[in-house]
């Protein structure tokens, strides 16, 4: 388990989705896990979208060291046309306090194939408006991808 935690919505109280960044061995065994979600099976989720996660932080949300005390954010960027063509930088290349503020980073490829369709991060910020300065990093990639989604976020479940 590299994270998970629900989405949240503008009141950060109700559960609007969650994440669960995983590593399994092969995408059957993606699928079984999807199945078997509790909250899938439950049907609290309408749908749900899986890809391929390459961790370009190589450390699970646990490891972040961050302050407790500031709102988390999950970010999704994507390509409807299914593919984007630049890669998520390095994390060295990123700004000190981007790189301070990062709890999972990673470039998304395809379950299938390894056709890159995104990036995904989950990052801590006093607001909202500091949250949207650190995105405007360049180095991100995050501008080479003409859907964005972000969404309040939470740690969630045990280590």
């Amino acid at each position: 388990m590299i994270a998970r935690g629900p989405t949240l919505g503008a009141d950060r109280e109700r559960a609007t989705g969650s994440l669960h960044v995983v590593g399994l061995p092969s995408p059957e065994a993606v699928q079984e896990f999807v199945a078997h979600e509790p909250n899938n099976r439950a049907g609290v989720y309408a749908d749900h979208a899986v890809w391929r996660f390459e961790n370009l932080l190589g450390r699970t949300m646990w490891e972040f060291s961050g302050a407790t005390d500031e709102p988390r954010f999950l970010i999704i960027a994507r390509s409807d046309s299914g593919q984007i063509s630049r890669r998520p930088a390095a994390k060295e290349s990123l700004s000190a306090e981007l790189r301070q503020r990062l709890i999972v980073y990673g470039a998304l490829s395809g379950l299938d194939d390894a056709r890159l369709v995104g990036v995904a991060l989950a990052l801590q910020a006093p607001d909202r408006d500091v949250l949207d300065a650190l995105l405007e990093d360049g180095r991100l990639g995050l501008d080479a991808v003409p859907e964005l989604e972000v969404h309040n976020w939470e740690f969630g479940g045990r280590r």
